[in-house]
């Protein structure tokens, strides 16, 4: 299998999703130096290299809001807070 093998990149991003909602759940509004930190090290712990900085930041700063992040559309959408509820016309 190589890099570009949608498996392995499907891979990537549940483990990614899984690493951010670990840090969600245990830094949900907490200080944005806390936040950053927990995220460094959770995703080196995992085995995951350094993200893009604005990845990162931005992902930081959704955390410290206290708001779910989607890396992984499947497992971000269907394992994350509010999955089983569906929307209404106005998409809320």
């Amino acid at each position: 299998m190589s890099e570009q093998d949608p498996g392995i990149q499907h891979e990537r991003q549940a483990l990614l999703q899984d690493v951010v909602r670990r840090v969600t759940e245990a830094h949900s509004g907490a200080d944005v130096h806390v936040v950053r930190e927990a995220l460094v090290r959770t995703m080196a712990e995992a085995g995951i290299p350094e993200q893009p900085p604005v990845w990162f930041e931005s992902t930081v700063d959704e955390i410290v809001e206290g708001r779910h992040v989607v890396v992984d559309r499947h497992e971000g959408v269907s394992n994350g807070p509010g999955a089983d509820e569906v929307p209404d016309a106005a998409g809320r």
